[in-house]
């Protein structure tokens, strides 16, 4: 009695299916800012018959240690996921699901008897779901990932193989976000999976290549909602639609080089950037950096960020005595040559502190049970819990409450 009533448990169903689609840099204000006219109907109608928020993100705010987190609901000094590198091997992503060291939605869904796909998904290769599509290479082409490598290392075999059957577009040179639509949309369509993690890639691109919120971002997210629409045409009935994205996106307008600052200023003593934030442990160097604040463009400094604030987000940091963030499209460069405060790329940039001013993401549920309300603002570690809740599956390890009181009926 004891083993059938564990094997049931096991294949219990989800409480409801989920397509999870994450669109990476979607700043906020793609839809916040009429100017830009974003023109997105099937994200809109999202937005519209669902629950939305903006997020306050992760640190560092960058696209791998912010996938890991929607997915565990812990941070990335928590699940391990603490850089776009390898830190002992440069260049080397966290492309194994192994390296992070906290369970994830997939393997606590797998692990309750549900069938589980990723698409393009950082750190899933080697994930224990039953179809992956793991993000994957060894090298860019620019700034493309080449397509073989990821069809190459998808699971189970021959899967990329059926999906060209029926999408003989599919194969091509690089993996763009049409690659990501078209498995996802044959999965949904063929396997009817439990839960679908699909990420799309090209908005963050184009930002990088020309600015945040570009014309050609803003092109490239028109085109992402098409791909949208055709995944929702394909998905079971009653699934729950979430969409996400990892960070806000703004512009390398001009740097900030704090270290020319105090050289400038005859002030001796440490100064250090990390997770886009100014710091230091010294007295001295803390009460002239504070004098700097209210400058404008002079400093490019904007705020004292509270060290309470630091620690919480990034532990490592609180050897720090005061942090301080820039002015927006400031970036902070521990560079020791060049002006104190000088003209950047002017090229879309991500990394800043995840509390800074405007610098948000996204966050929309819509479906079966789900109510339409504004939430606000929400924290990015209250995502995994909340997709937890919706499969009907829990998440121990995760440090926020879950929002799914707050959005179903």
């Amino acid at each position: 009695m004891l083993a059938l009533a564990a094997v049931a448990i096991a294949q219990r169903p989800p409480a409801h299916k989920l397509l999870v689609i994450s669109i990476d840099g979607l700043d906020a204000r793609f839809f916040s800012d009429p100017a830009l006219r974003v023109k997105a109907p099937n994200i809109r109608r999202l937005m519209r018959d669902g629950a939305s928020a903006t997020v306050v993100g992760v640190a560092p705010s960058e696209t791998w240690p912010a996938h890991a987190s929607m997915m565990t609901g812990v941070s990335p000094w928590q699940n391990g996921i603490t850089a776009p590198d390898l830190p002992a091997s440069p260049g080397d992503r966290f492309f194994a699901a192994a390296t992070l060291r906290t369970p994830a939605l997939w393997d606590l869904a797998t692990r309750a008897g549900m069938k589980v796909a990723t698409v393009n998904w950082p750190s899933t290769l080697g994930a224990d779901v039953a179809f992956d599509f793991p993000a994957y290479w060894q090298t860019l082409q620019g700034n493309a990932v080449p397509f073989d490598a990821m069809a190459q290392k998808s699971t189970p075999p021959g899967i990329a193989d059926r999906v060209e059957k029926a999408f003989p577009s599919f194969e091509k040179q690089v993996w763009d976000d049409s690659s990501s639509a078209n498995a996802a949309t044959f999965l949904l369509a063929n396997e009817r999976p439990d839960l679908v993690l699909v990420h799309m890639s090209e908005v963050e691109e184009e930002q990088r290549e020309t600015t945040a919120r570009s014309i050609y971002a803003r092109d490239t997210l028109e085109t992402d909602d098409d791909l949208i629409g055709q995944m929702l045409a394909k998905m079971a009935p009653g699934t729950i639609v979430v969409l996400v994205s990892d960070h806000g996106f703004e512009n390398d307008n001009r740097v900030v080089r704090p270290r020319v600052l105090l050289r400038e200023a005859g002030i001796k003593g440490r100064v250090e950037v990390a997770d886009g934030l100014i710091g230091t442990a010294d007295p001295a160097v803390a009460a002239h950096l504070k004098g700097l604040i209210g400058q404008g463009r002079k400093s490019g400094l904007a705020r004292e960020v509270p060290m309470s604030e630091v620690r919480a987000k990034a532990p490592a940091l609180g050897r720090w005595i005061a942090a301080f963030d820039t002015l927006p499209d400031y970036v902070a460069s521990d560079e020791e040559r060049g002006p104190a405060v000088g003209p950047g790329t002017h090229l879309g940039v991500s990394g800043f502190w995840p509390n800074r001013p405007g610098y948000r993401s996204v966050f929309v549920i819509a479906g079966d049970g789900v109510r339409a309300v504004k939430l606000g603002e929400i924290d990015m570690l209250q995502i995994a819990p909340t997709l937890a809740e919706a499969l009907g599956i829990k998440l121990p390890v995760a440090k926020s409450s879950s929002l799914w009181h707050s959005v179903s009926r």
